[in-house]
């Protein structure tokens, strides 16, 4: 941190000499204009620089540098020696004092005084009453329906923390924890990949570089979804070939040497015909020691044995052994095991047939030994590694042993009770699974020209190592997003992509610093539910694999947002009568007027947030949330990249404003009875006892966070980085020293992530907790310990024989092709009636999700919602550029203006989403207007059927111009109950009216 106190007259003199002076100097002089009495004053002025991370958008974690003058932010601007932003930093960063200083912040708590429903006419009150009156609404509920009668909504943790996603686990024990968000964002695809290799395995490392810059489904040169908007382009123009997945043409499109312009949501046959072309294309070249030594592509599959296996958790622990962050799973599967041989063989020992003896063998998967294997031979770091961009990585020995397991062909086995069967190689049938996706094939489902197919298979595939996928949303919103998001990372896997230079590297924070358990300084939730009490989450029932994937990498932890209305509406299967929510919306997930109704309904509502957006407006209280920019917090890039900052507070906090891990949720907790360590839980340990009291302080919840660093932790985390060093910090104010002078370290210096390929190193499966002194062990995190191809979770939970439907499309656990529910081919009558296949969610760079409507800068460039749509369609429909038109599914109707936009496809929409407008009346503030969720389904036959996913893309509507005759108050423009127009255009006056002020008091 910068601190300095100079003149006036001297800090002009000086500006030009310093970072982003310019721009500095020019904010300061916008201040005085707005503060006459600044710029009248002769007082010294206080200038600090401070090093900090964005939290404008909540993916990417840009590094930043903020400039306050006097104790007030002036400036923002990125920072150039972030790891991973390299100096970017975008409109939503730059404008962040827009949302700091805005004059509809709230600041001070407040009790409603109507009925739900109503303008809520909010009533301020003390901090301390709004805790009592918040912890008695929650306490009555619990005390008359139990535990589980209280559910969590979740945003993207825009204020600072996750806390409410722990939370409610932790202290009152619900199993409805988490954010309804996560079935729709980041959730399918943590769980997907925890089903097959690890957790956050779609996140890819793009500053380490690729020869091939394949996006899928994203936008990331504009949305900073996972990925800056400055390396993903930097890295596509290096690139030798990109390739673009998505029915319309991303602003990175018009540059991709192939871009894949599939029908919305036929994603799941895109990738099968990409992995047709890689399998049985002769110019494609997987890397078949990979998928031998590291898949469970040689384990030999028996369609006449019944399935049969073992309790798995997932930390691998045995059964009745399952620590903090397990669910057993109960594994039954058709692959041969020695159980399935000789009587009394281990469950865990799958069968190969080796060509080398021509006999029957077995792989050890706890210990990871191929057979006649006693020990695994970690690579040598003199002989088979080298540096690579500051990592290590290692050439793949190959097999220990001298076998070669097959992978086609049939062998007879004899089972233990006699009798003979006969039994094939895993990829054999993943094999007999693809011949049907001839890119003619494909191209009928998916509308795209078969020579693409061809042509990108052959350009990633061409040779391993070429880079990962980028994958993002669009893959989760069809009803299809478990199997979905599987299929790119066997495509990326065939490749020896997995954790590889520029491959799918995963998030860091899931392998570095236990970031769910200190980052969000609220007792990390999972493991301290009773399974049993676990698997009573809502839509459990429907989707049995929900508590699983509540535990998945932290941020997946959710519950079915259409189950959990209904629990709300109609008590089944239980009644929830209460609701916690953190920047949580109605209309994120599910069906936006069915979800309205069920929280209108209920008892109590409480939660925390920075605006007074439509579904706050139906709390019986609300604390006011701290901004981004008044709470420090440990800060990691979400993706692949690997770096590790801080967000630093800038300012003091205005009014009455909460950090809620410290000032809410501590405090809520202490109001209810509780205590921060209950009996039920698990308190780690290894925490310093000054740690272990019951109520820490905000300092003791930072320095929390860099525990893990700490050079005399008494418990091992990880391996040392490659060169044995770590990042040590004695407390958080010793990391922030640090961070000022350092900026962003990468992990590659200072963590396991400096190891490629950490499956060969044994960084992917911790240490079961029955012995923590065990050498790690080689593989995945799956049953197999295999990278799985076939996911014996998915055989075991949605194969054949099961008691939960089989998932359409799914071939005894290899990931298959559902067709949208909605769709010219399923559902042709609807077709005719709803002609137009409707997409939604472009990112718009000024947005992101429903924030930024009310801020001027944002809104005057984007004044309202808009969908794209082809000029020939439109010409159809009678539509020209800048029409309102109505945009009607089967279940609401909502209004957008028409954008023309020829890279789209013909018969397609692409809709803006998350559109509110807080300039119109409480307490709806014109949600329902022109937000897309109102179109979508709100029936069980449309969800993922793993997992639960609502089908928020691909589904059919009818278009039509907006005229006076068909408009509410004869105005083709949304408006408010009373008739006044919503904010449309950048010149309407009441954008002045959000312009920052500083006349709020400041404590």
């Amino acid at each position: 941190m910068l601190d300095s106190t100079l003149s006036r007259r001297s800090f002009f003199k000086i500006a030009a000499a310093t970072a982003g002076a310019a721009l500095v100097a020019s904010e300061v002089e916008a201040t005085m204009f707005e503060n006459p009495e600044l710029a009248h004053a002769e007082e010294e002025i206080d200038v600090k620089v401070i090093h900090s991370t964005c939290r404008g958008c909540g993916k990417m974690e840009c590094g930043n540098l903020i400039t306050v003058q006097n104790g007030r932010v002036v400036h923002i601007e990125g920072d150039h020696r972030a790891v991973a932003s390299r100096g970017n930093l975008c409109v939503k960063g730059r404008a962040a004092t827009q949302a700091l200083y805005h004059p509809d912040r709230i600041r001070y708590p407040l009790i409603r005084t109507t009925p739900k429903g109503e303008d809520p006419k909010w009533k301020r009150v003390s901090h301390d009453e709004a805790i009592q009156y918040m912890a008695d609404g929650f306490n009555s509920v619990i005390e008359k329906y139990g535990q589980h009668s209280i559910k969590c909504l979740h945003g993207t943790g825009r204020i600072t923390t996750y806390a409410t996603e722990a939370y409610p686990t932790y202290l009152i024990q619900t199993a409805n924890t988490g954010s309804p968000a996560g079935v729709i964002c980041k959730g399918p695809r943590l769980s997907a990949a925890a089903m097959i290799c690890f957790p956050g395995a779609h996140w890819c490392n793009l500053i380490d570089g690729q020869k091939v810059n394949f996006q899928w489904g994203t936008n990331q040169e504009v949305s900073n979804y996972d990925n800056s908007c400055r390396v993903t382009v930097d890295e596509h123009v290096k690139a030798e070939t990109t390739i673009q997945v998505g029915p319309r043409m991303q602003n990175l499109g018009k540059e991709a040497d192939i871009w894949i312009d599939l029908r919305p949501g036929t994603d799941d046959a895109v990738a099968l015909g990409l992995l047709h072309q890689a399998v049985f294309n002769e110019n494609c070249h997987p890397d078949m020691m990979f998928v031998k030594k590291w898949t469970n592509a040689p384990f030999l599959y028996c369609e006449d044995i019944e399935p049969s296996g073992w309790t798995w958790s997932k930390w691998g622990e045995p059964e009745g052994k399952q620590e903090m962050g397990s669910y057993p799973l109960d594994i039954r599967t058709r692959i041969v095991k020695e159980s399935d041989l000789v009587e009394g063989g281990s469950v865990r020992k799958m069968a190969y047939w080796d060509t080398k003896s021509d006999s029957l063998q077995f792989f050890d998967t706890e210990k990871c030994l191929w057979e006649g294997q006693t020990e695994y031979q970690y690579p040598d770091l003199e002989k088979d590694c080298v540096e690579y961009k500051g990592g290590i990585l290692a050439t793949d020995p190959g097999f220990p042993v001298d076998i070669d397991p097959a992978i086609e062909g049939t062998y007879e086995i004899t089972l233990k009770d006699g009798t003979k069967a006969t039994c094939e190689p895993v990829w054999e049938m993943f094999k007999r699974h693809l011949e049907p996706w001839t890119p003619e094939h494909t191209s009928e489902i998916t509308g795209v020209a078969p020579e693409k197919f061809v042509a990108a298979a052959e350009a990633y595939c061409e040779e391993p190592g070429k880079g990962g996928i980028v994958f993002n949303l669009p893959l989760e919103h069809a009803g299809n997003s478990i199997q979905t998001s599987m299929l790119p990372l066997i495509l990326s896997a065939l490749m020896n992509n997995i954790d590889s230079p520029g491959g799918q590297r995963g998030c860091e924070n899931m392998f570095f610093t236990m970031d769910t358990f200190f980052q969000y300084h609220i007792p990390w939730s999972n493991g301290t539910l009773d399974p049993v009490e676990q698997a009573k989450v809502v839509g459990g029932d429907r989707f049995p694999l929900t508590p699983f994937f509540q535990m998945v990498g932290g941020a997946a932890l959710y519950h079915d947002p259409i189950s959990a209305a209904e629990a709300i509406l109609y008590d089944d299967p239980y009644p929830i009568r209460a609701m916690i929510s953190n920047s949580g919306q109605h209309f994120n997930s599910g069906n936006a007027w069915q979800n309205w109704q069920a929280f209108e309904s209920l008892d109590f509502f409480g939660g925390w947030e920075l605006w007074h957006s439509p579904t706050i407006e139906l709390a019986d209280v609300v604390m006011p949330s701290a901004h981004f920019l008044e709470v420090s917090v440990l800060r990691y890039t979400q993706g692949g990249e690997g770096a590790i900052g801080a967000q630093v507070q800038a300012v003091k906090r205005q009014g009455d404003a909460s950090w809620d891990s410290a000032d809410i949720c501590c405090e809520l907790s202490k109001a209810m009875g509780y205590e921060y360590w209950p009996t039920q839980g698990k308190p780690m340990p290894q925490w310093p006892d000054k740690w272990m009291k019951p109520w820490p302080t905000e300092k003791d919840m930072l320095d929390m966070s860099v525990l893990p660093m700490s050079p005399d932790l008494p418990f091992d985390i990880a391996v040392p980085a490659p060169d044995g060093t770590i990042l040590r910090a004695k407390d958080w104010q010793d990391y922030v020293d640090q961070y000022q002078t350092h900026s962003q370290w990468n992990l590659k210096e200072i963590s396991p992530f400096g190891y490629y390929y950490r499956f060969q190193w044994g960084h992917f499966r911790p240490r079961p907790a029955t012995d923590p002194t065990a050498p790690y062990v080689p593989g995945f995190n799956t049953p197999t310990g295999k990278f799985e191809i076939l996911s014996t979770i998915l055989e075991s939970y949605h194969g054949k024989n099961t008691r939960w439907q089989e998932a359409p499309g799914s071939y005894n656990g290899i990931p298959g092709y559902r067709e949208p529910v909605e769709s010219p081919f399923s559902s042709p009558d609807l077709y005719k009636e709803y002609p137009i296949i409707l997409t939604s969610g472009r990112r718009n760079p000024l947005y992101f999700h429903n924030e930024g409507r009310q801020q001027p800068w944002l809104r005057e460039l984007t004044p309202c919602a808009t969908f794209q749509i082809h000029p020939d369609t439109a010409a159809e429909l009678g539509i020209e550029q800048g029409d309102w038109c109505w945009i009607e599914s089967k279940r609401g109707k909502i209004r957008q203006v028409a954008d023309l936009f020829y890279g789209i496809r013909p018969g397609t929409i692409e809709c803006d989403h998350q559109w509110w407008y807080p300039e119109l009346s409480a307490p709806k503030h014109g949600w329902d207007l022109s937000n897309i969720n109102v179109l979508v389904n709100m029936d069980h036959e449309s969800q993922d059927p793993i997992c639960g996913t609502c089908n928020c893309r691909g589904y059919l509507c009818k278009v039509y111009k907006a005229t006076p005759e068909n408009s509410p108050f004869g105005n083709p423009c949304p408006c408010d109950d009373d008739g006044t127009e919503i904010i449309h255009s950048a010149t309407d006056p009441r954008l002045k009216e959000w312009l920052p002020t500083y006349e709020y008091e400041v404590v």
